[in-house]
C-alpha cells in the first residue's frame, strides 16, 4: 500500500481559499483576451520563453506558438497534452498511463517527454529520476489556472541546458487580479467523470496580488480491448475497469513588487489496462501514482536604469509508485518507486548599458539530493533493486540581441553545462532575424543541444527484466531552421519554416535479442527533415481561423528506416465565432495525423478528429456554461505501443497499438462572484 502523504500545504491552501473565497474583490484589471488583438499586435506580443526576457514575438530567436487561456475555454481543452496538440508541427501520443509528445516527426513512444523540457512559470518540472515532462493528467496544475503557454520549437540548451532538446514549454499561470474573485466550477463528462475546481484571486493597491485553487477529478474510465491478448484464458482481450484516473491538485501563487512566489502540488493515480512490461493482463490492481510539489520564490529589481537583476529559488520533489502483478492468480505484488528531491538556484542579470545590444548573462546551480530508485515484491518479501545515485549540476549562459540598423538583428547565445555524472557540454545558438520588408521577416537560426542520460536510464536494472548498459553516453542534436513570416494587415498572417535536424546517440529502450531484457541503447544517429506552414485570419465579427500544415520525415541516419511514431504529415484547423452577440460562441477543431510506423514494426493508420465546443455566458457573465464532443464523428483509431508494453505470457506477447477513445464528450458549469 503506497503511504498516503498528508501535505501541510494542501491544508493551507484549503483553509486560505475557503476564507479567500468570501472577500469581494474590488477594482480587479480585466484579463488581456489576446485573441482580440489585431494580428498587427498579436506580432508585437512579449513572450520570455526563448531568451528569458521579455520580446516581440516576432523578434524571438524561434518560431514561437503561444495558446492563451481564452483559447482554452473556446477549445474545450482539458489538459497540457490538448493544448500542446494544437501547436502547429506537435502530436501527442497516449499509452492510457501517460501521454507522450512529439515534435516534428520525432516522438519515440515510451519517451516519458524526456526531450521536452517542460517549465512552470520558468521553473523546471521534468523530476530527475526519469526527466519525465508532465503532459497529461498527471500535470499538477490545472488548466483553468493557465494564462497562456509559450511553445519555442528546437534546441534550447543555449539557454536552458539538458533536457531543452526538441523543444521547450513554458506554462505561465494566470495572477490574481487577472482572476478576478472566486469561481467555483463542475463538471461531468463520459466514462463515469466528475470534476470539480475552486479558484479565488485579488490584487490590492499595495500592490499584493494572489491567486489560490484547488481541483478534483474521478474517471471510471471504459473498458479496454487489446487484440493481441485475445483468447479465453485473458478476458478475450479485454481489460475490465483498468482505465481509471484520480487527480488531486492544488496551487498558491503570490506577488509583492519585485517579490514573487508560488507552490503547488499534484497527486494522480491511474490504473494500468495494457500489462506493460510484463504483467498479467486484467489484473484489477496495476496502477501508477505519480505525484509532484515544488515551491519557487523569486526577486528581481532594476539596479539602474540599464540593469536589471533576477534571483530565484526553487524547491522540487517528485514521487512514483508503479504496483506490477506478474504472477497470476496469486497475492505476490511487485512495488516499483522513485523519488526525488532538488533545490536549484538561478541568478541572473539584463543589461543595455551598451548601445544597440541586450545582453543577459545568468548562472544556475541545482543540487539533485536524493535520486532514489527501488524494486521489491510484498508478501513473500523480495528485494531486487535499491539505487541511490544524488548529483549536482551547474552551468553558465551569455546571449546578446545585438540591433544592427533599423532592420537586423543579430541573437547569439552560449551555454556551459557541467553535472557530476555527465562531465561538460557547451551549446550555442545563434539567430539573423532580418525584416525584409514592411510586411515580412525572415529568420535564420542555428542551435545545437544536449541530454544526458537520466538515472532511470543509467541505473536502473534488475535480475530478470532490464540490465545496465555502463558505455551510455549523452545524446547531441543540431539544427538548422529558416523561418519566413508575412503580415500584409492587421487581420490576416501567415508564416513558413524549412527545418533540419541530425541526432546523434539518441537513447531508446529496446530488447536484446540475446537475453531478451530490455536495456537502454545509444541508437544510431537520426535525421528529422520538413517545413511547416501557417495561416491565421481575425474577422472583425470576432471569428477566427487558424491553420496549420506540417510535412515532415524522420529516419534511421546509418540504415535510412522511417523512425517509429513519426507522422509524415500534420494538418491542424481551428475556427471560432460568436454565435450571439457575447454571450454564446463556437468552435470547431479539425486534427489530421498521418500514418506511423509502430515499435513493433506494424502501422497505425492515418487519422482525423473534429472537436465541438459551445461556451455560453449568462447573469451578467457571472455563469460560463460550456459543452464538448471530442472525436465527434467516432473516428477509430490508434497510437504506437512500445518496447514496454507486453504481457507476461510465454513466450510474451507484443502490443503493437494501444486504441484510443471514441466519441466523448464534457459538460461544464462555473460561477464567479
Amino acid at each position: 500500500m503506497y503511504p498516503t502523504t498528508k501535505h501541510p500545504l494542501r491544508r493551507v491552501l484549503a483553509a486560505a481559499l475557503t476564507s479567500v473565497a468570501q472577500v469581494a474583490v474590488a477594482g480587479a484589471d480585466q484579463p488581456e483576451d489576446l485573441n482580440a488583438l489585431p494580428i498587427e499586435q498579436l506580432l508585437n506580443l512579449e513572450i520570455i520563453t526563448a531568451s528569458k526576457f521579455a520580446q516581440k514575438i516576432s523578434e524571438a530567436p524561434s518560431s514561437v506558438s503561444v495558446i492563451t487561456a481564452d483559447d482554452i475555454r473556446r477549445f474545450g481543452y482539458r489538459s497540457l497534452a490538448d493544448i500542446l496538440r494544437s501547436v502547429r508541427g506537435v502530436y501527442v501520443t497516449d499509452d492510457r498511463n501517460y501521454s507522450y509528445v512529439g515534435t516534428r516527426g520525432s516522438g519515440r513512444p515510451g519517451d516519458f517527454n524526456t526531450r521536452l523540457l517542460i517549465l512552470v512559470d520558468g521553473s523546471r518540472l521534468n523530476d530527475m529520476v526519469y526527466d519525465q515532462g508532465a503532459a497529461g493528467n498527471e500535470f499538477p496544475i490545472d488548466i483553468s489556472l493557465v494564462e497562456r503557454v509559450e511553445f519555442v520549437p528546437g534546441p534550447g540548451s543555449a539557454m536552458y541546458g539538458s533536457s531543452a532538446f526538441f523543444g521547450v514549454v513554458n506554462v505561465i499561470t494566470k495572477s490574481g487580479a487577472a482572476f478576478q474573485g472566486s469561481t467555483a466550477s463542475a463538471g461531468t463528462a463520459s466514462a463515469a467523470t466528475r470534476q470539480a475546481r475552486m479558484a479565488s484571486g485579488f490584487a490590492r493597491a499595495s500592490g499584493i496580488d494572489l491567486l489560490l485553487g484547488a481541483s478534483w477529478l474521478e474517471r471510471k474510465g471504459n473498458d479496454q480491448y487489446f487484440p493481441e491478448y485475445d483468447d479465453a484464458a485473458h478476458h478475450f482481450g479485454v481489460a475490465r475497469n483498468l482505465d481509471h484516473d484520480l487527480y488531486k491538485r492544488a496551487f498558491a501563487k503570490l506577488s509583492w513588487g519585485s517579490f514573487a512566489a508560488s507552490a503547488y502540488v499534484g497527486r494522480r493515480t491511474k490504473g494500468v489496462p495494457t500489462a506493460s512490461y510484463g504483467q498479467q493482463f486484467n489484473d484489477p490492481r496495476s496502477r501508477t501514482i505519480d505525484e509532484y510539489a515544488s515551491a519557487s520564490a523569486s526577486w528581481q529589481a532594476a539596479l539602474s536604469a540599464t540593469l536589471e537583476v533576477h534571483a530565484g529559488i526553487n524547491l522540487h520533489s517528485y514521487r512514483y509508485q508503479g504496483t506490477y502483478i506478474y504472477v497470476p492468480d496469486s497475492a505476490t505484488v511487485n512495488m516499483d518507486e522513485a523519488e526525488s528531491r532538488s533545490a536549484s538556484t538561478e541568478l541572473r542579470l539584463l543589461s543595455t548599458a551598451f548601445r544597440n545590444h541586450k545582453l543577459i548573462a545568468g548562472a544556475e546551480y541545482a543540487n539533485d539530493h536524493k535520486r532514489t530508485m527501488r524494486n521489491y515484491d510484498l508478501a513473500p518479501y523480495a528485494f531486487y533493486l535499491l539505487s541511490e545515485h544524488p548529483n549536482k549540476r551547474a552551468g553558465v549562459y551569455l546571449q546578446d540581441e545585438f540591433r544592427m540598423g533599423e532592420r537586423v538583428i543579430l541573437n547569439a547565445g552560449l551555454r556551459h553545462d557541467h553535472d557530476a555524472e555527465g562531465g561538460g557540454a557547451s551549446n550555442p545558438r545563434i539567430a539573423l532575424i532580418v525584416k525584409a520588408a514592411a510586411h515580412s521577416t525572415v529568420k535564420a537560426l542555428y542551435g545545437t543541444a544536449y541530454r544526458s542520460p537520466n538515472a532511470y536510464e543509467r541505473y536502473y536494472a534488475t535480475s530478470t527484466g532490464f540490465k545496465l548498459n555502463p558505455t551510455l553516453k549523452p545524446e547531441h542534436i543540431k539544427t538548422y531552421e529558416l523561418i519566413g513570416e508575412y503580415f500584409p494587415s492587421e487581420n490576416f498572417r501567415a508564416s513558413a519554416s524549412l527545418f533540419q535536424y541530425r541526432f546523434t546517440d539518441l537513447i531508446a529502450l529496446s530488447t536484446d535479442p540475446l537475453d531478451c531484457r530490455l536495456v537502454q541503447s545509444n541508437i544510431d544517429s537520426a535525421r528529422s527533415k520538413g517545413a511547416e506552414i501557417e495561416a491565421e485570419w481575425l474577422r472583425d465579427n470576432g471569428a477566427s481561423l487558424k491553420t496549420s500544415i506540417s510535412l515532415q520525415y524522420a529516419k534511421n541516419a546509418a540504415s535510412g528506416e522511417w523512425l517509429s511514431n513519426s507522422p509524415r504529415q500534420l494538418f491542424k484547423l481551428n475556427y471560432a465565432r460568436p454565435l450571439w452577440r457575447d454571450t454564446l460562441h463556437s468552435a470547431l477543431e479539425y486534427q489530421f495525423t498521418s500514418r506511423r510506423r509502430t515499435a513493433a514494426g506494424g502501422h497505425v493508420g492515418g487519422f482525423g478528429l473534429v472537436n465541438v465546443t459551445v461556451l455560453g455566458h449568462a447573469l451578467g457573465k457571472r455563469l460560463d456554461l460550456s459543452a464538448s464532443v471530442y472525436n465527434l464523428f467516432d473516428k477509430h483509431y490508434a497510437d504506437s505501443a512500445s518496447e514496454e508494453h507486453y504481457d507476461n505470457s510465454s513466450p510474451a506477447r507484443y502490443l503493437n497499438a494501444i486504441g484510443q477513445d471514441g466519441r466523448t464528450w464534457r459538460l461544464q458549469a462555473s460561477y464567479t462572484f
